[in-house]
């Protein structure tokens, strides 16, 4: 009985010290895997790109559909079957194909960390802008809420931007950030404009409802302009996270930040 015992508890040690080595190599997968999807994200931004010599709007705000970003790029992540059903002059949830649409999971979308699980989830959402820096808190392109890359459109900026009005350049401006376990009825859903988001906590995890956060120990994903994917530290410095939010600031904090 005192050997049965012995053996026991050695397994049991065994287990313990196995265990978070186990997980660590779990989400070392799961990192990598939510870094290949907002790789896929960027490529599916620039053929969009390509296709249509600009960007998508983040939101068609000012045509009241708030169709979103990730709606229009969906033929270029392979779900053209999603795309044929939306009717894009509607609003982004109306009551028949487009509301059912919503509801398909687009699985480059959702990062493998992330907890919740529900119809339509969206992990990513495009960058409008930043309250880090003083800018003017407006939706002009210079203000906080109109100085990103995936804008919501507005009477200040009726139309999306193009890569040319990338000023600070495409390697050190971020495009769409990681954002996960947002709500499900709006900020949380691919469909929506509403998953557009500006970074204004002063540090990366510290949000959850519209900032970037994830579930990846030390920080999130941001995938910049020119289609590279970097892990951004919850220590990253404040001046550069707002830096790196904005299109045409002219900071140099965020050549630092990439160079760093």
């Amino acid at each position: 009985m005192i050997e049965l015992l012995v053996v026991i508890s050695i397994i049991g040690i065994l287990v313990s010290l196995l265990l978070p080595a186990v997980q660590a190599a779990r989400e070392s997968a799961r990192r990598m895997q939510c870094s290949s999807n907002a790789k896929n994200i960027g490529i599916a931004l620039h053929n969009f790109a390509d296709a249509y010599r600009t960007l998508p709007a983040g939101s068609e705000s000012l045509a009241g559909t708030y169709q979103a970003w990730s709606g229009r790029i969906l033929p270029y992540v392979e779900q053209t079957t999603i795309f044929s059903q939306i009717d894009m002059q509607a609003a982004w949830n109306a009551p028949g194909a487009n509301s059912a649409a919503a509801t398909q999971s687009v699985p480059v979308y959702v990062c493998p960390s992330s907890l919740l699980e529900f119809d339509g989830k969206q992990d990513f959402g495009g960058i409008i802008g930043t309250a880090l820096l003083p800018l003017p808190a407006g939706n002009g392109p210079h203000d906080a809420f109109g100085c990103g890359t995936l804008i919501a459109t507005s009477v200040e900026q009726p139309q999306p931007i193009r890569f040319a009005d990338i000023t600070d350049g495409l390697s050190t401006t971020m495009a769409v950030g990681e954002s996960v376990d947002r709500d499900q009825d709006g900020a949380g859903r691919w469909a929506s404009g509403l998953n557009c988001f500006s970074q204004n906590e002063i540090a990366v995890g510290r949000g959850g409802a519209g900032d970037l956060f994830s579930y990846h120990p030390g920080g999130a994903h941001g995938l910049f302009a020119d289609g590279h994917v970097r892990f951004l530290s919850r220590t990253i410095d404040k001046q550069v996270l707002g830096a790196v939010c904005t299109r045409n600031g002219g900071e140099a904090a965020a050549s630092q930040a990439v160079a760093n």
